[in-house]
């Protein structure tokens, strides 16, 4: 659709017919308009005086004013054919070339007379010509015409310029407001409760430099659980992977403070409450449900273990939102899908090679 400015300079035909228009503006940006309705509104004497503004409309040929208050007064026809002497119709009827001379000639006399008649009415006859002019909103530079007052407001009189200023000047802030909210947006977030943009799919893990604080990451919203193994020797790490993801696109790292697992090029790693050893660990797979259980024998079951009995989770759901992880021994951490931003626990790589695996029910990932 072509925009609102080129659709006026091609308009032709514009019925306005039986609406509340009481004088004639804002159509100097019509070009072409050769036919204009105005039937049935309410226009009166005092908008006569507007008719001047269509004088820019020189493909202006037809011009319908019937049941309008205005057609009542006795020098109406002649007056609007002076003003307009480019109309070649008036309310339906053809303006001669004889008529348009004689109106010119009557002109001055008969707005001399609509003004002395609307000043014994009490009306500005300068005020009721006054029109708005849309063309300005084409201009660069629109001069400044308000005052700052004594509390240091700035007062503007209500004119169509001071009112394009007005809108040039919220158009600015709201660019500006929006240029921001965007930069704070890419930068990871604006603040507003936005999510910053997706991040593209990883191909591999992320390199972490030894003695660096660990963030948690769910990229995936993957829901998972870290609880304790039922004799309290191990961590398991239990993944709600989908049963349709192959498991060859699953790759796992276990290290001792810290678990990595990437799938669909979605990052989820954790920080352990406990330190574990990863040439032990175990990766398993559900044939059933494709839940990834990933087991980590605790290097000193003595400092969490239980003894036996069932499995206790060490993660509680009520600390999902900015809880942190604590060291050796800690208690406290993440069970769903959202999980803590940063760890305290520092980076510590395992010195011995990858970690064990072996798949009681599937193919297992790669550690």
């Amino acid at each position: 659709m072509a925009p609102i400015t080129e659709a006026l300079l091609e308009l032709e035909v514009l019925n306005l017919a039986v609406n509340n228009i009481q004088r004639v503006q804002n159509l100097q940006r019509c070009e072409s308009l050769r036919c204009l309705d105005l039937s049935v509104n309410f226009i009166d004497r005092a908008g006569l005086l507007s008719l001047r503004s269509l004088q820019e409309n020189e493909h202006l040929e037809e011009l319908h004013l019937l049941g309008n208050p205005c057609t009542r007064w006795p020098g109406y026809r002649p007056y609007v054919v002076g003003t307009l002497p480019r109309l070649r119709r008036l309310d339906g009827e053809q303006v001669l070339p004889s008529e348009r001379i004689a109106a010119a000639q009557q002109l001055p006399a008969l707005e001399a007379r609509l003004r002395a008649e609307l000043l014994a009415e009490g009306i500005d006859p300068d005020a009721a010509a006054q029109v708005e002019d849309d063309s300005l909103l084409d201009a660069e530079d629109i001069p400044e015409t308000g005052y700052v007052d004594e509390s240091g407001q700035l007062r503007r009189p209500w004119c169509p310029a001071t009112r394009i200023l007005d809108h040039r000047e919220a158009a600015a802030e709201a660019a500006a407001a929006e240029e921001k909210r965007r930069a704070a947006q890419t930068k990871g977030g604006d603040g507003l409760g936005l999510e910053a943009p997706e991040p593209p799919p990883r191909t591999c893990f992320p390199e972490l430099k030894e003695g660096e604080p660990l963030y948690q990451k769910n990229e995936g919203k993957w829901e998972f659980t870290l609880q304790e193994s039922g004799d309290g020797r191990a961590l398991q790490l239990d993944v709600a992977l989908g049963r349709y993801l192959d498991t060859s696109a699953i790759q796992a790292d276990v290290q001792p403070t810290f678990v990595r697992l990437l799938a669909r090029g979605r990052l989820l790693q954790l920080a352990l409450p406990a330190e574990v050893r990863p040439d032990a660990a175990v990766a398993q797979r559900s044939k059933t449900t494709g839940n990834l259980l990933v087991t980590m024998p605790l290097a000193a079951p003595a400092a969490t273990g239980t003894g036996g009995g069932a499995a206790r989770s060490v993660l509680r759901p009520e600390n999902a939102a900015g809880s942190k992880v604590g060291g050796r021994g800690g208690k406290a951490a993440v069970r769903g899908a959202e999980v803590p931003e940063l760890a305290p626990a520092l980076v510590r790589t395992a010195e011995a090679g990858g970690a064990g695996a072996e798949d009681a029910e599937d193919d297992l990932p790669p550690l």
